[in-house]
């Protein structure tokens, strides 16, 4: 068994969408929707031969959900996200005053909360709550696979910023100190930039 990860940096912050593959299955994820991702997720769908089964948005900041509404049209597959971001998804333009972007108003088709899981063909994700860059922000474990689909949370060297609306440093050190706590040798994929694991991360992410 194996997953596959290609990542598309996309929009003026380069915000990371991901196409996670379960190779035995072709059974598809895609993780977050910055701006103009559409066209190069949906090539790159269709050249891996690949059914996606849904879209999970990490948080509801402008740069991951742009090209949401975009995306589930063209796929056709549920959008899931935290519960606290039913607000700025629909309309999300009244809750994001200066996004250089039109951002469509989406529904979600589900909510992914702590404890929820994601499957992937025979893989299964554990859904972490770590709030403290967002209030809603949610992450992807997979354990067996050593793997975080990590949205805003965790970047190499640092954290998601906590001097935006909603944010709140003492709930990010708790969200922290939770990741602290997982094995070292787990890789975080984040919303920006390159990957990182929470081993190379240790000298400051413990305190």
């Amino acid at each position: 068994m194996a997953l596959s990860l290609q990542t598309f940096a996309s929009g003026p912050l380069e915000t990371n969408a991901y196409l996670v593959v379960d190779d035995d299955t072709n059974r598809a994820l895609v993780i977050d929707a910055p701006p103009e991702v559409t066209p190069a997720l949906l090539a790159a769908i269709e050249a891996a031969g690949v059914t996606v089964d849904q879209i999970v948005i990490t948080h509801a900041h402008w740069d991951h959900i742009v090209d949401a509404a975009a995306l589930r049209d063209a796929l056709g597959v549920p959008l899931v996200a935290h519960p606290l971001t039913r607000d700025r998804l629909a309309p999300p333009n009244g809750a994001a005053p200066g996004a250089p972007f039109p951002i469509a108003p989406v529904t979600p088709d589900g909510w992914l909360d702590e404890g929820d899981t994601v499957p992937l063909g025979t893989y299964t994700f554990a859904v972490m709550h770590l709030p403290g860059h967002d209030p809603a922000h949610i992450v992807l474990y997979g354990e067996a696979d050593k793997m975080i689909l990590g949205g805003d949370v965790l970047f190499p060297g640092g954290h998601g910023t906590t001097e935006v609306a909603g944010a709140d440093q003492a709930v990010m050190d708790q969200s922290l100190a939770r990741l602290a706590a997982l094995p070292g040798d787990v890789t975080v994929y984040p919303g920006h930039g390159v990957s990182t694991t929470l081993g190379a991360e240790a000298s400051w992410l413990k305190g």
